[in-house]
């Protein structure tokens, strides 16, 4: 009899299938909503609604903060593409807007699969684990990158997916190529990166065994974060490190400011001009052009939130091809309103109090040191959406939900008591002056 597909499982085969896929290969039938990964994030969903429809006793689990806030998220989502259905709509923005809903379903599955769905500690790890074994190989990807001048992942086809039209190839700045690995954008990559890097960190200081080899894919991860050459990326490492750091001894904030000044060094031997142009995207911000255009978009969004203001002009309806934001906050707030704003607001500050909870509530020191980097992962994707449009890129948006929902995990299994069986019990079973922009 084969064992039961758990959803540790589910979302282990999610890791694999967000990060060694590159994120422009979708199922041409089914557009932008149509990469690997946001199908198995949907079958995630539909197998966790199915669990809830289907099981026939009670499970009394108290108030799920988690749940609330995620599908709230998802209501908002849901309650603005209505709203931006009942009226004449661009025939530009259709298919962007079931793209959005549908992006946005499976990121909610997700979440919950993790928060409600992974039954012990053990398998928690285990998830945690093989992400952050995930994020070194893509780094080591980079990296590979940037010695052969090459994206190799170009040289990979898998039927049944297509680019859609999208060359595939490394960009550069200053002279320097910008390494992507299997993401979209070096952005995109720098942000996955810098999400799981708190991870990498607790796993390379307080694994139970074996950290010599996490110790090895830190170094990888942090090397290939320097050379994304990306302000998010730098800026979200900061961030990360500075919630780690919360936790940290004087001694171990005076050997960590040591690694990074041995792992720059490093960089400055390897890579001549490397850190003049890292030194570049800070002091010379005020005349670059994409730190122009962040500043530019903040009227722009505020005019256009001000016309539909409470839910928006819809999910994924407004388009690269109006402005480029950079934002998630703001390009959140003109697709789904305060409302949908609001309800993100709620998931991130959910996430956070229930990691920071869930290090109180820990009765070991790895669990504790844990709950501390999915804090400070969860912050890190925060702050990503400031500089970002985090949720438009697969990668990126799929790590962020991924982390929020290990985090309710951590916090449901330190403080579980038994209860009835629940979906990690069941079997997976076959059966079962603005731009041109139309006005709304």
């Amino acid at each position: 009899m084969s064992r039961s597909i758990d959803a540790a499982a589910i979302l282990t085969v999610y890791i694999v299938v967000l990060l060694s896929i590159r994120s422009v290969l979708v199922v041409p039938a089914l557009g932008t909503a149509g990469a690997p990964a946001t199908i198995v994030a949907i079958g995630a969903f539909l197998w966790w609604a199915w669990y809830h429809v289907q099981r026939v006793y009670r499970i009394d689990v108290g108030v799920q903060p988690l749940r609330i806030a995620i599908l709230g998220l998802l209501l908002a989502v849901m309650a603005s593409y209505v709203l931006a259905m009942s009226a004449p709509m661009p025939g530009n923005e259709l298919t962007p807007a079931d793209s959005g809903l549908l992006r946005m379903i499976g990121m909610a599955g997700l979440a919950m699969v993790a928060a409600e769905g992974i039954s012990s500690l053990d398998r928690l790890h285990a998830v945690v684990r093989r992400l952050v074994i995930g994020i070194g190989l893509v780094a080591v990807l980079g990296l590979l990158q940037f010695v052969t001048r090459q994206a190799l992942v170009d040289r990979v086809s898998i039927p049944g997916l297509s680019a859609r039209g999208i060359e595939i190839g490394l960009y550069e700045r200053s002279g320097m190529p910008r390494l992507s690995g299997t993401s979209t954008h070096p952005i995109e990559y720098g942000v996955i990166l810098s999400m799981v890097l708190p991870l990498v960190i607790v796993y390379a200081l307080h694994a139970p065994t074996r950290r010599w080899f996490y110790r090895a894919v830190l170094a990888v991860v942090a090397i290939a974060i320097f050379m994304v050459i990306s302000r998010s990326a730098i800026l979200c490492t900061a961030v990360a490190i500075l919630v780690l750091a919360l936790r940290w001894s004087w001694r171990m904030r005076l050997v960590a400011l040591g690694c990074l000044a041995g792992i720059s060094g490093l960089v400055y031997l390897l890579v001549p001009g490397m850190l003049g142009v890292l030194t570049g995207l800070f002091v010379g911000a005020g005349d670059d052009a994409s730190v122009a255009s962040r500043t530019d978009a903040y009227g722009v969004a505020f005019q256009f939130i001000a016309r539909d203001p409470w839910l928006g002009r819809g999910p994924g309806t407004f388009l690269p091809q109006y402005w480029i934001l950079d934002n998630q906050y703001l390009g959140h707030t003109i697709e789904t309103g305060l409302i949908g704003m609001a309800a993100l607001l709620a998931v991130i500050l959910v996430a956070a109090f229930m990691a920071r909870s869930a290090r109180e509530a820990a009765s070991t020191d790895f669990d504790r040191e844990l709950a501390q980097g999915l804090l400070a992962a969860v912050l890190a994707g925060a702050t990503a959406m400031a500089f970002y449009d985090l949720f438009a890129f697969p990668q990126s948006s799929g790590c962020f939900f991924l982390v929020v929902g290990l985090a309710g995990a951590l916090h449901r299994l330190v403080r579980q008591k038994p209860m009835s069986p629940g979906i990690h019990d069941a079997a997976v079973r076959p059966d079962v002056a603005l731009p041109d922009v139309p006005r709304r």
